[in-house]
C-alpha cells in the first residue's frame, strides 16, 4: 500500500518558484524586493521548498552556438522497464543535458552535447557497450542543427560564430550548471571551489554574460508544483522554406520550453510543458493556425530524470 502526496503551494511559494525559473540570480534580496517581503521570510520559503523537493537546485542556460559544441544530439533508446543498468549508464554520461521516459516506439529520449570529436567518439563506444546488454539493442541518433529556445530562454542571434571558452570558463560553467543546493552559489562560493579570488569570478561571469555565453539563470523544480503536470516532445513538420519564421513564432509561446532544429523530416523538435491534455490540445490548435505547419507527432513524457 502507498499513498500519493499532492504538493499544495501557497501563493507566495508559487510566486517564488516562478521568479526563480525566470531568473535565479536575483538572490534572496532581489526576490524579497519584488515580492514585498523580508529577506528572512523569503529565505525560509526557499528552504521549505527545497526540503519538500519542489525546488531541486539551480543551473545556467548556455548559448550552444557561442560555446561551439562539436555535436549536439537527441538519443532515442528502446528499453523495457527492467533495464535499470541502461538508464543508469545513460544518466552517468557527463555530457547529458536531459533524460526522459517517453511514449511511442522508443522509451527513452536524452539530449547530449559534446565539445570535441573525441568526446563524441567516447560516447559512441560507451553506448555500444550499453546496447550489448540491451534486450532490444535499438537506438537512434538525431543531430541538433540549431537551438532556438532552451529552458524557457530564447537563444539570441549571435554576431560571431563562437566565443573562445577557456578551460577555466568551462569549469566555472560546469559548477553553475550542476547546483543541487537550496541557494545558488555566491561568487565567494565559486571562488573557493575554483581556487581563485572573488573578483576573478566576477569578471569571468560578467564577460560570459556580456558575450551571450550565459543567456539565463534558472531553477530546477518539480513543474507539477506550479501546475505544469504534463510534458511532451512535439516533432513538427514545416514547409522547408519557413523553418526560421515558424521557429521564431514558436519561441513566443510560453508552452514551448525548448525548441530545436534537426535534419529530420519533422525538422523542429519542441519541448512543451502544459497543465493537462486539454491545455495541450488548445496549444496544438494554435500551432496549426500557422499555415506553414504541415504535421506534428507527439510523445508523452512519463518520467523526467534530468
Amino acid at each position: 500500500m502507498f499513498c500519493v502526496v499532492f504538493m499544495r503551494l501557497d501563493a507566495l511559494e508559487e510566486a517564488v518558484l516562478n521568479l526563480l525559473l525566470k531568473d535565479s540570480s536575483a538572490g534572496v534580496k532581489g526576490l524579497a524586493e519584488r515580492l514585498g517581503k523580508s529577506r528572512n521570510h523569503i529565505a525560509k520559503v526557499i528552504s521549505r521548498l527545497f526540503e519538500r523537493k519542489v525546488l531541486r537546485g539551480y543551473t545556467v542556460v548556455l548559448n550552444p552556438l557561442k560555446i561551439l559544441f562539436d555535436r549536439s544530439i537527441f538519443l532515442f533508446v528502446k528499453t523495457n522497464p527492467h533495464e535499470y543498468d541502461i538508464v543508469r549508464g545513460l544518466l552517468s554520461i557527463p555530457q547529458i543535458q536531459s533524460m526522459d521516459g517517453i511514449s511511442g516506439e522508443y522509451s527513452l529520449l536524452g539530449v547530449y552535447r559534446f565539445r570535441s570529436p573525441s568526446e563524441f567518439s567516447s560516447f559512441l563506444s560507451g553506448l555500444d557497450c550499453l546496447m550489448v546488454v540491451s534486450r532490444f539493442k535499438k537506438y537512434r541518433l538525431v543531430e541538433i542543427l540549431a537551438t532556438f529556445k532552451e529552458s524557457g530562454f530564447v537563444v539570441p542571434d549571435s554576431k560571431t560564430d563562437y566565443y573562445p571558452v577557456s578551460d577555466f570558463d568551462w569549469k566555472l560553467l560546469s559548477i553553475l550548471r550542476q547546483q543541487t543546493n537550496s541557494m545558488p552559489y555566491s561568487q565567494t562560493d565559486l571562488a573557493k571551489k575554483l581556487g581563485v579570488s572573488q573578483p576573478v569570478v566576477s569578471r569571468r561571469i560578467s564577460k560570459l554574460r556580456s558575450e551571450d555565453v550565459i543567456i539565463g539563470y534558472t531553477a530546477k523544480v518539480d513543474f507539477s508544483a506550479i501546475g505544469l503536470d504534463a510534458k511532451f516532445y512535439l516533432e513538427i513538420r514545416v514547409d522547408p522554406a519557413a523553418y526560421l519564421s515558424v521557429a521564431r513564432n514558436l519561441c513566443g509561446f510560453d508552452e514551448v520550453w525548448s525548441l530545436y532544429r534537426t535534419g529530420e523530416e519533422y525538422g523542429l523538435m519542441a519541448v512543451v510543458r502544459v497543465k493537462d491534455i486539454k491545455h495541450y490540445n488548445r496549444f496544438l490548435l494554435k500551432i496549426f493556425e500557422m499555415e506553414d505547419v504541415i504535421d506534428t507527432y507527439s510523445s508523452v513524457v512519463f518520467q523526467e530524470w534530468v
